[in-house]
């Protein structure tokens, strides 16, 4: 960490995506406790449970709107049901802010049922052939919130969400968190990531 309250660097130097640890500075709130029981394999069993429940509820959603449509209400109405802690207990919630969802946690650490919160993201995806043909695919999220359903490796994850494009249902998607470069049989895969994102690890109530 550079620096208190700065983000974190995901990938390499320049940081394509940064990651703030939970000095949750925009959000006037104080850090969030630790997670589940104390004591190492309890505390990660709770939260694994909570994180299936919480995937459970929002797949369970695909193809449907939740609440009031928006991308916060699937977050807020998965963690609640689950009897986790939402955004509201860890500070302000207003149109703009950059919610809390739990305990702030790395990419590298991220598991099903956490929670994504974005800010100015965009992904890029360009498929390039061996014959010089090739395609690309692009993914914005200005102020978004999703759930993950699987961490992919290479910096991908599975995410469920709605209102991503604005007014769709719940879907599910792969989206990238870090700049790479890989090749499958004779494509080469080049993903850039600009923005900020962090990554919450729910906290039972």
């Amino acid at each position: 960490m550079a620096g208190e309250g700065l983000p974190l660097p995901l990938g390499a130097t320049p940081p394509p995506v940064a990651i703030d640890q939970g000095t949750l500075a925009r959000t006037k709130s104080p850090s969030p406790g630790p997670i589940g029981l104390q004591g190492g394999n309890a505390g990660a069993t709770a939260a694994a449970s909570i994180g299936a429940r919480i995937v459970q509820f929002a797949q369970d959603r695909r193809g449907r709107r939740v609440g009031d449509g928006e991308c916060f209400a699937l977050a807020d109405k998965a963690l609640r049901t689950a009897g986790a802690k939402s955004a509201a207990d860890f500070g302000t919630v207003a149109d703009d802010t950059d919610y809390v969802w739990g305990t702030a946690i790395a990419l590298s650490a991220v598991q099903p049922g956490d929670v994504v919160q974005f800010r100015d993201y965009k992904y890029n995806r360009r498929e390039e052939k061996a014959d010089g043909g090739w395609r690309e695919h692009s993914e914005s999220r200005p102020h978004h919130t999703a759930i993950v359903v699987s961490s992919d490796g290479n910096g991908l994850l599975t995410v469920i969400e709605q209102n991503a494009p604005p007014g769709s249902a719940v879907r599910q998607i792969q989206l990238g968190f870090e700049d790479g470069t890989t090749r499958s049989g004779s494509t080469t895969i080049r993903v850039t990531v600009t923005g900020q994102v962090w990554f919450y690890r729910p906290a039972p109530r």
